[in-house]
């Protein structure tokens, strides 16, 4: 298998123009990665969501081949269901022993009707997957009066051990009720993947989303079974999960501080698999979004992101850090002038410590980790592009109670009336569609290593089990490496990559370690 290292061809496939939903399978010994994927030059909704099936093999979750052609693509006639795009869904291995991927298939020439559709293999490894012609059978009709058609897709199926059938499960609206707040999960079930039968009740209703995506329904052994799905609106954005007794329900969130929810919303869509020869942990995918520079808008779709490994605690919640497979590939840079370990003293003012790390290297991926070994500051953190002016972004800690802290990625531009961003005539204060706070979780301990991973413009940090990922916006080059002068005369400010600061207080920072990875 060829060897990129997580990076280039892995995030985004040749030829298209993002990457987006991830749907992991493991086969025996070998991951097989789907994905959708962008049509080449596309950047809005109609044209940029008529996505493509493309995979992509791994037995190690670090060297990745990608198939030479796609395992599914959209219809190209006006009556094909999936004409205006294959969506999201999920793999499994029938009773027959081949492989059978179902999806989602969207035709805008039929009113935006969202249909499940079901897709053969002509073998055990998905070599080559037979176009359905029409919808899967329901033999009960009462689903369509309990269900919106225009929003139901994304079905995850898989063998229900327990019951000895097949399931499904499907984001959808109900019919009826409060319009904003319908979003659901249905449950289908079937002995042979063929016929399905629609449960008479939704298995998950929150009353608090208007339609929920990207389900996934999995034990991890210990007794619990968990419901994780995406959510493109507040409360919550991002991908979350919520956790039972049985795969019935009722599905209760984790007091975790951060209402279940692993990361943040510009990390979008995670879907999972177990993990070769572990049973009690899954490994997760998903995609960081694309955001359109002419008139800064965040997209469907982006680069997908190296591999995260899921594990329950003893009391059943769930925690999310980089794969171990992943973290072996970076090795320390040397030389480096970072100290080891330093003290940052700040009382009743901040102090900041630029690090000598340069992110202008395409085809780069830097890690820096460090432990706080002790703090009495109000807050402190990680400093990333910011100027002598501290405009830039800030990983904030702030502590809750003892050992508990709240942290949060913050942007220096505030969130305001249009009264008091009036009276700032130097500079325009753009409305945020994120607010100032971009990512927070509310309890997090600092009992081991914090781990910041930059690639390009994106960036991972994980703490406590917990992950923010984030775009960022860079700074020109120009401001970056010198402040030379602008074009109209005026000074550009010079962009320190990343930093350190204390509010308040004292904290002594200890193991820090600056290694990178390449594409090969």
């Amino acid at each position: 298998m060829s060897n990129n290292n997580l990076l280039g061809d892995y995030r985004r496939p040749v030829g298209y123009a993002a990457c987006a939903d991830a749907i992991p399978f493991l086969l025996d010994d070998t991951y097989h990665l789907f994905n959708l994927a962008s049509p080449p030059d596309t950047v809005y909704h109609p044209p940029r969501l008529q996505s493509t099936w493309v995979r992509q093999q791994s037995q190690d979750l670090v060297n990745w081949a990608r198939d030479p052609i796609p395992a599914m693509s959209p219809g190209k006639s006006d009556a094909a269901p999936d004409r205006s795009g294959a969506w999201t869904g999920s793999v499994v291995i029938g009773p027959d022993g081949t492989m059978h991927l179902f999806y989602t298939g969207l035709n805008l020439l039929q009113g935006g009707k969202q249909v499940i559709l079901h897709a053969k293999s002509t073998d055990r490894t998905g070599t080559r997957f037979e176009k359905p012609l029409g919808p899967i059978s329901l033999d009960d009709a009462s689903a369509s009066d309990m269900f919106e058609s225009t929003d139901f897709r994304d079905p995850y199926v898989f063998w229900n051990s327990q019951e000895g059938r097949y399931w499904m499960v499907v984001a959808t609206r109900l019919t009826k009720g409060p319009y904003w707040t319908r979003g659901c999960f249905a449950l289908l079930t079937s002995d042979d993947l063929e016929v399905w039968t629609p449960h008479q009740t939704p298995i998950y209703s929150p009353n608090n989303i208007f339609c929920p995506e990207c389900p996934e329904l999995f034990t991890l052994g210990n007794g619990k079974w968990y419901l994780v799905y995406s959510r493109f609106a507040s409360p919550n954005g991002g991908t979350v999960y919520v956790m039972a007794d049985s795969p019935y329900g009722p599905f209760r969130a984790p007091r975790d501080g951060s209402g279940g929810r692993f990361d943040g919303r510009r990390w979008y869509a995670a879907k999972s698999c177990p993990k070769q020869g572990d049973p009690t942990k899954r490994i997760s995918f998903a995609w960081a979004a694309d955001r359109y520079d002419p008139d800064d808008k965040w997209l469907w779709g982006g680069s997908l992101l190296p591999p995260r490994e899921i594990s329950a605690k003893p009391d059943g919640s769930l925690v999310m850090r980089s794969a171990p497979e992943v973290i072996k590939l970076y090795q320390p840079i040397q030389p480096v002038s970072l100290p080891s370990e330093f003290v940052l003293d700040a009382v009743a003012s901040s102090t900041a410590v630029a690090l000598p790390i340069d992110r202008s290297t395409a085809g780069v991926s830097q890690c820096l980790e460090l432990t706080v070994a002790s703090s009495d500051a109000k807050s402190f953190g990680i400093l990333l592009e910011y100027d002598d002016d501290w405009r830039g972004y800030r990983i904030s800690f702030e502590q809750v109670t003892n050992d508990i802290y709240s942290v949060a990625l913050i942007t220096d531009l505030p969130a305001i009336d249009d009264f008091w961003a009036q009276l700032t005539d130097h500079e325009e204060i753009p409305k945020l569609i994120d607010g100032a706070e971009l990512v927070k979780h509310g309890a997090v301990k600092l009992d081991g290593p914090l781990r910041l991973v930059m690639s390009e413009d994106i960036i991972e940090f994980f703490v406590d089990g917990k992950i923010i990922t984030f775009r960022l916006r860079l700074r020109a080059k120009a401001e970056i490496m010198n402040g030379d002068a602008r074009e109209d005369g005026s000074q550009s400010r010079i962009v320190h990559p990343v930093g350190l600061f204390v509010e308040d207080g004292t904290v002594e920072f200890s193991n820090l370690v600056l290694s990178s990875m390449t594409c090969e």
